[in-house]
């Protein structure tokens, strides 16, 4: 029987306290990589999963925000494990972001670098035209500066259809993710990811990493209804809401 493939989803990591929803502490991440490899997970890149059918855990990332270079990459360089990154081409060099020069060296060690849209919109929300040109203008963009061919999409936000499904497919990438949490199985056409934010406990690490049914039942529940209110409100006002009841700003 061919594996499952558990795709956690990471943002910034930060060494101490965060102050955003995504930030995740670097002894979280650190717990993460250590239990895995002392469990014997099979560590893999999307992109490799995907073409081999080998693997049972991914690391991804994404936005491309500088910790990705300055902690993240070190910690995989020293275990020889490779991961994804999902990068938006607008936002390389800004402030807090990688720069083209930082994650042209990490695809050369053998991570995988992918395309998290141009400018990271709300892909739903634009005409046929400017979507096309948001998917296309990214991966064009990001395999001319490391010159490798880039297979692997991520949605900003999570924000889908079956039209931008459709799309991604046209323009040619072969592995589509969401937010929509779960474990990815050779036969989905989009794969579902874990997302890993402020609400993740270093004392659940063993379920993290090998999530049981019911975890993932309750996980998938709560995204539609947290999805749902996002829609209703806008993103705006739910952003809002969120730092209200959490004390951060997004």
């Amino acid at each position: 029987m061919a594996p499952k493939l558990n795709i956690l989803t990471f943002h910034r990591i930060v060494k101490h306290q965060g102050n955003d929803w995504t930030d995740v502490k670097l002894d979280l991440f650190k717990s993460l990589l250590t239990n895995a490899i002392k469990n014997k997970q099979h560590i893999v890149s999307i992109d490799n999963w995907s073409a081999n059918n080998y693997g049972d855990l991914a690391f991804s990332f994404d936005d491309g925000h500088l910790s990705d270079y300055e902690i993240i990459f070190p910690l995989l360089q020293k275990f020889n494990i490779y991961a994804t990154f999902f990068i938006v081409p607008k936002f390389v060099g800004k402030e807090g972001y990688m720069t083209w020069f930082q994650i042209k060296k990490m695809s050369d060690f053998g991570m995988e670098i992918a395309s998290h849209s141009e400018s990271h919109p709300y892909l739903t929300t634009l005409p046929k035209e400017e979507l096309i040109k948001e998917l296309r203008n990214s991966k064009t963009i990001i395999e001319n500066k490391i010159g490798k061919k880039v297979n692997s999409f991520s949605y900003p936000y999570g924000d889908c259809s079956k039209k931008t499904h459709n799309l991604v497919r046209l323009v040619g990438y072969k592995n589509i993710c969401n937010s929509n949490p779960g474990l990815t199985h050779n036969n989905m056409k989009v794969f579902a990811r874990n997302s890993i934010n402020y609400l993740s406990r270093i004392e659940n690490i063993k379920s993290i990493l090998k999530p049981k049914t019911t975890l993932i039942l309750k996980n998938k529940i709560s995204y539609i209804i947290y999805f749902s209110i996002k829609r209703a409100l806008g993103i705006n006002n739910y952003l809002k809401l969120r730092g209200f009841f959490f004390g951060f700003r997004g």
